[in-house]
């Protein structure tokens, strides 16, 4: 008696499986070739932005020269006080216009500018030390040119200022001689500068160098920009009366943010 023996279920069964792991990769070869389409079309890249909009912070060090006498109209110490210096803050919005490959651009600031500071002491004739500081401070105006010499992230610039008080306050001290075995304590006098020029017409120059923080892949794209500004004393004379002119060496940061146009 021959026995048969039948591998055609066992055959078909494996050629049934085969053909299922098959068909479900290529599904899956399909569905990742697709997603993988899906995210390079939503990778979009975008133009670099033309207007910018932000804020500028900086420390004005401030220089006093020329002099100063009579404070006010009742207040006028027994020294004239010159020269002198200090540091104050300078914060504003900001808003500029440049096109990229471009040299020449538009900028405007506006904002708070303080040229706080104190005079040099002087010793009076009873060898007394006097001492002179300010709050002098301002709402600037300062539109510039912008133009970037080699089309590239550096760029000067360069304007008018105006300028209109905001504060004009003084602390007068006066000690007495330090040789006494039992000196007294310091007289301080508060009080506000007269004759102070309400409005300040003069100029500015800087430079600046714009660091990208994020890349063209992105719709709104910022910037951080160091720049340093010098203000001459070319019209910066606080009041009407005597000499006192002030110098700035304005030394900070801008952060801005524009938005570019998908290509």
């Amino acid at each position: 008696m021959k026995t048969n023996i039948s591998f055609k279920t066992k055959l078909h069964k494996t050629n049934t499986s085969d053909k299922t792991l098959l068909n479900k990769f290529l599904l899956l070869t399909l569905l990742c070739l697709g997603v993988q389409t899906t995210l390079q079309a939503q990778e979009v890249y975008y133009t670099k932005p033309s207007w910018f909009f932000g804020v500028a912070g900086a420390t004005n060090y401030s220089f006093y020269r020329g002099s100063t006498h009579q404070l006010n109209s009742n207040i006028t110490p027994p020294v004239t006080f010159h020269n002198g210096e200090g540091a104050g803050l300078y914060l504003a919005p900001l808003v500029e216009f440049h096109k990229p490959d471009m040299r020449l651009g538009f900028m405007f600031q506006a904002g708070y500018d303080s040229r706080k500071g104190s005079f040099d002491q002087k010793m009076t004739a009873c060898n007394c030390p006097a001492d002179l500081s300010t709050d002098l401070s301002y709402i600037t105006v300062e539109p510039s040119i912008r133009f970037a010499p080699f089309k590239s992230n550096f760029y000067l610039y360069g304007g008018p200022r105006l300028a209109f008080n905001l504060d004009k306050a003084f602390k007068y001290s006066l000690a007495t001689n330090t040789a006494y075995p039992d000196p007294e304590a310091t007289t301080d006098v508060r009080g506000d500068f007269d004759a102070i020029n309400k409005t300040i017409i003069s100029m500015q120059i800087g430079a600046g160098f714009d660091i990208p923080l994020s890349s063209q892949y992105h719709k709104t794209q910022f910037i951080l920009s160091p720049f340093i500004n010098f203000q001459p004393y070319f019209g910066q004379h606080p009041r009407s009366t005597e000499t006192w002119s002030v110098t700035a060496l304005r030394v900070g940061m801008a952060l801005k943010f524009g938005k570019g146009n998908a290509i």
